[in-house]
């Protein structure tokens, strides 16, 4: 019941996000410089920001900006870890200990740091979308470790199995028998692994954003938009200012459960 609940609010989010951006006159970069920092109007449901540029668009764009991206990442990142895990579980033991210590070393180091070094080395004339793909890019090419240990951790009990060891009686191969049979077992795990990325990762591209290191204006962003925090002045002359991280508070909640939900019945 909780992850309809969760599924359904997600969807809901979504849904409202792209309808204001359809219904929107102007897009997510422009611009009404007789109007900046203005309150609630009849043009602008949750008034501007020191641009002019209508917070309510803006807010919908990082939302879908940050939910696709994150979606997008975690898929690459629980693809990269499954590969890894099933790779391991299957080689050699002298093999599997040098892909575990691999991936030993990658959750030793500092995460964020890495993901600020590797955004860092983008040229500053790279374009707002570039950033964004390299952002989630970075994102999910070091999230996968932790990941990888847990598929690693399931695919090895399951390698001496009874049906494995059946279908490699009846002349199957190793990789018709992970296809056809160990990754629908592997179901369970992945895909909680999976919802588990995305609220991580959106996350992750806020705490860049926050630094300057993640998406690139005026490309709208968690990240972006939480920076306005920082400037008391806009504190005091609009509440609106607080939009964004409460949404975003909400979206991760709604993720998180969601996930939660799912790894409990999994």
């Amino acid at each position: 019941m909780k992850r309809r609940i969760a599924l359904i609010a997600l969807l809901l989010l979504v849904v409202g996000a792209v309808l204001v951006l359809r219904w929107s006159p102007g897009g997510y970069a422009a611009q009404d410089r007789d109007s900046t920092m203005a309150p609630f109007s009849a043009q602008h449901w949750t008034g501007t920001d020191e641009l002019g540029r209508d917070r309510t668009v803006r807010v919908s764009a990082a939302l879908l900006i940050g939910l696709a991206g994150a979606t997008a990442a975690a898929a690459l990142t629980t693809a990269i870890a499954g590969c890894f895990g099933l790779a391991a579980a299957f080689s050699p033991s002298w093999v599997a200990a040098l892909l575990i210590f691999l991936s030993d070393v990658f959750l030793s180091l500092p995460w964020l740091f890495l993901l600020m070094m590797a955004r860092s080395l983008l040229p500053l004339t790279a374009s707002p979308l570039d950033t964004a793909v390299a952002t989630f890019v970075v994102l999910a090419a070091l999230g996968w470790p932790a990941c990888a240990r847990v598929i690693y951790r399931g695919a090895l009990a399951l390698r001496s199995a009874e049906w494995m060891i059946q279908g490699h009686a009846c002349g199957l191969r190793t990789r018709q028998l992970v296809r056809l049979h160990l990754l629908p077992h592997l179901r369970s795990l992945l895909l909680p692994q999976f919802l588990i990325c995305v609220p991580a990762f959106i996350v992750a591209e806020a705490n860049l954003g926050a630094l300057g290191l993640g998406v690139g204006e005026p490309l709208p962003s968690w990240g972006s938009m939480l920076l306005e925090l920082d400037n008391s002045a806009l504190l005091a002359r609009s509440h609106w200012v607080y939009l964004p991280i409460a949404l975003l508070i909400i979206v991760l909640l709604t993720l998180e459960s969601f996930a939660t939900e799912v790894e409990t019945h999994a």
